[in-house]
């Protein structure tokens, strides 16, 4: 005759295969270093193990010599070492954003040249996915420090018999309309226009 413990531990074996426990997805950092390590290493496979579904799709449907101009291309804009410098993720946990700053092994007046980074990612079945990684010279993407709210702009006096301007301002800057922007296309050779096109 079986002892009840005996019994309570089979019911919680079937429970425990039957319902495993849920492992926690790795964080969103620890993501995009895995991410980063396979683009600098030039590693298309293993950075596609970092990227959302509809965009490995569209990598798939690229020729050869374009996926590995985008993957030269992207090896050569990053830093090969960075470090996090702040972490964002959306309440619902669905997006985050991550800001980073690293070397790129050049010196500038002594002092190190440095790539910043914005890497935007989005939460794909449990598991965080590199949805945009967009490294550059000028350091971005960092939240504003708090300041005092600004303070709504007064009313312009109505001209004679007529009313309040509310919601213009004729003093601004006038903003034209292009044409628009060319589409990215990756290429083995890029011009200064294809990688403009390409930010």
């Amino acid at each position: 005759m079986r002892s009840i413990p005996a019994i309570a531990l089979s019911f919680l074996s079937l429970f425990l295969l039957a319902f495993p426990p849920a492992i926690a997805a790795d964080e969103p950092e620890a993501v995009y270093a895995n991410y980063h390590r396979a683009a600098a290493s030039g590693n298309l496979d293993e950075m596609l193990r970092y990227t959302p579904a509809a965009k490995r799709t569209e990598i798939s449907g690229m020729s050869a010599a374009q996926r590995d101009a985008m993957v030269k291309m992207l090896s050569i804009s990053m830093p090969r070492a960075y470090t996090l410098k702040q972490k964002q993720v959306a309440p619902d946990g669905r997006n985050a954003r991550l800001v980073l700053d690293g070397p790129t092994g050049k010196m500038i007046e002594g002092k190190p040249e440095m790539l910043y980074g914005v890497i935007r990612m989005v939460n794909e079945r449990d598991e965080w996915k590199v949805s945009q990684s967009d490294w550059g010279n000028e350091p971005r993407g960092t939240a504003p420090a708090a300041s005092a709210p600004a303070k709504p702009a007064a009313a312009k006096p109505a001209a004679k018999g007529g009313s309040t301007l509310i919601g213009s301002d004729f003093n601004a800057p006038v903003r034209k309309l292009g044409a628009a922007k060319e589409p990215c296309v990756y290429k083995p050779v890029m011009t200064t226009a294809d990688l403009e096109n390409c930010k």
